[in-house]
């Protein structure tokens, strides 16, 4: 009844744990295609012992690696996600059951958080896309699906020509358009998926630059074409805690070689530093002796 598409280039340390995710769901009908699109280390062996359906992509793109999975696809429902991904055990049968009893429908999928990343990306995609993807909605003219969570009748699929295979980005929003115009389009953003934030490991700013240009040209002119860079991500380290180490190393030495090159005014600063703490213990000793002193005066009258 189902097929499950997953495109991947380079996944091995991330495959894993989403096979696994579909291995323990509670519905157990589908097959499992993993599109292997041109990886050079063990994603396509991960992928082999864990008995799927391994077919390869040589044409370069996200896209292309999708269009050849569903075209492979011999489920009447055809589901896609990302190798990043981890699916809710219920995944699959909340998928069939939203089919089952809509027989107009031709896509369904849901939303996502990270589970890695930046505290502002996982907070941000918590709290913050289900806004954006009702903003999405409205200025579409409907829901737009995303590429983690995401089904397709698969007669639907056929009847519009699939993917555009052109598009690095958005190959997601853009067929979601055209499939609005055979059927019913739905997306739940209650209904969601775990996946990595390692495109936003630099922080959460850094992150969306590589999707908002691309998104406002298609907001403003609904074209999907614009802005179709987006290089491949397999770490979830940034570049600044990676060379924390280094960058600390640095400031020690240059705060040494500034110490060595300019010593007068390094012995300057000590001497102000001396003299401003002298300043204080003055401060005290005299704040103490006042004290003292009404202490003593209180006594002497006391006596009196």
């Amino acid at each position: 009844m189902l097929s499950i598409i997953i495109p991947t280039l380079n996944e091995e340390k991330y495959l894993p744990r989403c096979l696994e995710s579909l291995r323990t769901q509670d519905f157990k009908d589908f097959e499992l295609i993993v599109v292997n699109n041109n990886s050079t280390d063990k994603t396509a062996e991960l992928a082999k012992k864990f008995g799927v359906i391994l077919i390869s992509e040589e044409n370069q793109g996200i896209a292309f690696a999708r269009q050849k999975g569903f075209l492979k696809a011999k489920g009447e429902i055809i589901a896609t996600t990302d190798a990043d991904t981890i699916l809710p055990r219920n995944w699959l049968s909340r998928i069939f059951d939203e089919f089952k009893k809509d027989k107009d429908l031709v896509a369904f999928g849901g939303s996502c958080y990270f589970y890695s990343g930046p505290i502002s990306a996982r907070l941000a995609s918590k709290f913050l896309l289900k806004l954006f993807l009702i903003f999405d909605k409205f200025l579409s003219g409907g829901w737009n699906l995303m590429g983690c969570n995401m089904a397709i009748r698969k007669e639907a699929f056929l009847k519009i020509g699939g993917f555009n295979t052109n598009l690095k980005l958005n190959e997601e929003s853009e067929i979601s358009s055209r499939l609005r115009k055979v059927g019913k389009v739905i997306l739940d953003p209650n209904f969601k998926v775990k996946t990595s934030g390692r495109r936003y490991r630099h922080g959460l700013i850094f992150g969306l630059m590589s999707y908002v240009p691309t998104t406002i040209f298609r907001f403003l002119f609904k074209k999907y074409n614009k802005f179709q860079r987006l290089s491949p991500v397999r770490i979830e380290e940034s570049l600044i805690n990676k060379f924390s180490s280094l960058i600390l190393i640095l400031f020690i030495l240059l705060f040494s070689l500034f110490h060595f090159l300019h010593p007068s005014i390094v012995q300057a600063k000590r001497f102000e530093w001396a003299k401003r703490d002298i300043n204080k213990v003055v401060f005290v000793e005299k704040k103490i002796g006042n004290e003292m002193g009404k202490d003593l005066k209180a006594l002497d009258n006391f006596h009196l």
